[in-house]
């Protein structure tokens, strides 16, 4: 009996490992046959050891989206992100001054080694608290709630209020990649400069629409294409604050749909 359960869990691996390497080489076939990704394979391929997103160091976004923040000059920049890893390494190896909150103790205990002695990083974690009641959905900035089933009961706010701890306008950029998007949104936006850059993540998920229909006075560039480590498309979304309008330009009533910063 031992042998059959043994020999059914070693077909079932290499079921799965036949189905992975088919899903790697159809979609690299489609990559190479997408003349605007092309230039993009053998960074791809590379991208699948593990690791490379702290070896390289890289963000986690679209190559190019990554290509764009590589055009930007980033030295003395001051930066804020949710979600950390190899942006935290790259921001740093930019010459960018760097806060960057994490949600998941092992990952922060992992990565804050790998910071140690590290100038011009501030890390933060802020894990997020049970709720006895949790109410509102998870597109609702003001819910501060995860779409990730794993989190059901759990407020981010206290992780997505780690930026309010710093002065209006205070940011060059700000990345939002990591839990409740859609809050972590609401609370950057006074935070970033004019001129400033708001990075989202998969922003053409459905959950993230009313958040970023919030984002008046942005101009929106949109970045789809292949992503390191990952056999499929993703999506980056940069958006660049433009100056604060006159308080004339508003109605009488004040400014519908934006964030007032004070700036």
């Amino acid at each position: 009996m031992s042998n059959r359960s043994g020999r059914s869990r070693f077909l079932v691996r290499c079921a799965r490992l036949v189905y992975q390497v088919f899903r790697l080489i159809l979609f690299t076939c489609v990559m190479v046959g997408h003349s605007p990704q092309r230039r993009h394979a053998l960074r791809w391929i590379s991208s699948m050891r593990p690791g490379y997103l702290l070896r390289k160091p890289s963000p986690w976004l679209t190559f190019d989206a990554i290509e764009y923040l590589d055009a930007q000059p980033l030295a003395g920049r001051r930066i804020f992100e949710y979600g950390s890893g190899g942006s935290t390494l790259y921001w740093i190896t930019r010459g960018a001054e760097c806060v960057s909150v994490e949600h998941d103790v092992r990952w922060y205990e992992k990565l804050r080694l790998r910071l140690s002695g590290m100038a011009k990083v501030e890390y933060r974690l802020a894990s997020p608290r049970r709720e006895a009641v949790v109410s509102g959905a998870c597109d609702d900035p003001a819910s501060y709630l995860s779409s990730d089933m794993n989190y059901q009961g759990y407020s981010f706010r206290c992780y997505v209020a780690e930026i309010d701890d710093f002065p209006p306008c205070h940011f060059d950029l700000v990345l939002v990649d990591g839990r409740a998007r859609p809050s972590c949104i609401s609370h950057a936006m006074p935070r970033l400069k004019p001129g400033g850059m708001l990075v989202v993540d998969n922003g053409d998920r459905p959950n993230y629409a009313r958040a970023l229909a919030d984002l008046q006075g942005y101009s929106r560039l949109s970045f789809r294409g292949v992503v390191p480590q990952l056999v499929g498309w993703g999506q980056t979304d940069i958006f660049i604050k433009g100056p604060e309008p006159a308080a004339e330009e508003y109605p009488h009533d004040g400014p519908r749909q934006r964030m007032t910063t004070g700036c």
